[in-house]
This record gives structure tokens, sequence and C-alpha cells, in this order.
């Protein structure tokens, strides 16, 4: 089955004039009986490789980048039509400021490792109210599906972008007070009902990400069957951790 997804005339119909690329690389794919020529959104190089080998209809591209494609089919030697337009974000990681972002980059690290396409922002409550205000009304229609916010201290922003979006939100208290965090995982867990926030561990944007990765899972089964990968990965490590652990002994083990 073809791993791309087919875009929207409305999607080729805003982008700039289509430049032909010179083809670098030559990759095969499966032709179309529909129609000779098909409209594809998120053609990368990461999945390229997973087409079937199978037919004999090539596509050449010279791009890497995540971005609009029109693809014509069935013919050898295809053509690439690249159209300047970056790929939604399915995810939006948000953070008061950029202090936050020493822990919040440990969300986009587990996002990358899944190939969720996603965008990170800084985002203030305070400081920015209007922008928070903006973006939290206007994420559903950019084609944001999950939001990951991390605050600290007062740690209002989880709460208010869920107050003012229906996508779902996930909340990092982040450790920035002489409270260590405690009241950031305080505001932002104790919402008043009818506003949720799926909230994690203080410090904790992995499982923030995770989470994610496990709500788009719904609608996903390729995300389904790497979380199943990621959790047998999990295994097998602490696994080899005891074995490593009981051949060792406690002194050597520590002293490595």
């Amino acid at each position: 089955m073809l791993l791309l997804k087919q875009s929207s005339a409305a999607i080729l119909g805003n982008t700039k004039t289509p430049v032909l690329h010179t083809c670098r690389s030559t990759y095969r794919v499966v032709p179309f009986p529909l129609t000779r020529t098909q409209s594809f959104q998120s053609l990368t190089m990461a999945n390229l490789h997973k087409l079937p080998t199978s037919s004999s209809a090539k596509l050449n591209t010279a791009s890497a980048v995540p971005c609009v494609f029109q693809v014509h089919l069935c013919i050898p030697g295809a053509s690439v039509h690249w159209y300047d337009k970056p790929e939604t974000p399915r995810v939006s990681i948000i953070m008061g400021s950029d202090t936050d972002l020493p822990v919040m980059k440990e969300a986009a690290k587990i996002l990358d490792l899944f190939g969720v396409t996603h965008e990170v922002k800084i985002v203030s409550a305070h400081r920015t109210p209007e922008m928070m205000y903006t973006y939290a009304t206007s994420a559903h229609s950019r084609g944001v599906q999950v939001i990951i916010a991390g605050a600290g201290g007062a740690a209002h922003l989880p709460g208010m972008v869920a107050s003012l979006t229906p996508l779902p939100v996930i909340g990092v208290p982040v450790q920035a007070t002489p409270l260590d965090g405690v009241d950031s995982l305080l505001s932002i867990v104790q919402m008043p009902r009818g506003v949720p926030v799926a909230t994690v561990a203080i410090n904790n944007a992995t499982n923030a990400a995770l989470l994610a990765v496990r709500m788009l899972g719904i609608s996903d089964t390729d995300l389904v069957s790497r979380m199943r990968q990621y959790q047998e990965d999990m295994r097998d490590e602490n696994l080899n951790k005891g074995e490593k652990l009981e051949t060792q002994g406690w002194e050597s083990y520590l002293n490595q």
C-alpha cells in the first residue's frame, strides 16, 4: 500500500507556481489506476524508501524537504513539481519562555523519533496574551491535532490555551521556582471542570510527547506499530540491564 497521503485541491491551489527540479535519485512507486496525475502531501525521503518496488513506474525527486508535490505517475522517469509549502505540524509544542526549552526539547526529540511533524514556539500567557489568544484559536484550523504546553511557576499557559481550543492539550509542569515545580504541577492539574488538561510529571516532556503519539495513533496505525516497537525496545533494554547486574554484581555495575 502506498504510504503517501493525498492532498486536497485547496492546498495545491494556494501554492506558488511549481518548479520542476532536476532529478538526482530514482525511486519506484505504485501507479494509480484512477488518473494519470495524482497530488500528494508528505512526500519525504524517509517514506520514499518504504514504497513497494514491484512497479516499473519510477519517480524522480531532488528534494528531501517536507513539502507538497505534484507527482506524475505511470510514466517511467516521471517528474516531481515542488511547491514551496511546508508540511502541517500535527503537534504544536509551546512554552512560556525560552528558559523552558531545555525541558521541552525532550518532547521534540520523541516526536522526531516517531516521525511526527511538529512545531516549537514561545507563547506566553502573561507577556503576550494577545498572541496566545490568536495561537490557541487558530491552531485547529492550521491542522494542528495535539498541543503540548510547558510552563513554570503560575503555569497558566496550558489551561488558558485549553480554554480556547477544542484540541487536546497536554501540560508539562516545569521546575522553574524555589518551589521545585510543585507550584506548576498544581496549577496545571487543578483545572476547573469542563476545561481538561492532560498533565504529566514535573519536567517530563518525554511522556507528554509519548502521550501525544498515542493520541494520534487512534487514527494512525503506523504510529501504533511504532509505539509497540518503542515499548518492546524499552522492555529489552531493561532485561539487558537486569542480566548485566546479575552477571557483574552491583558494585561493578555501579563503577563502570
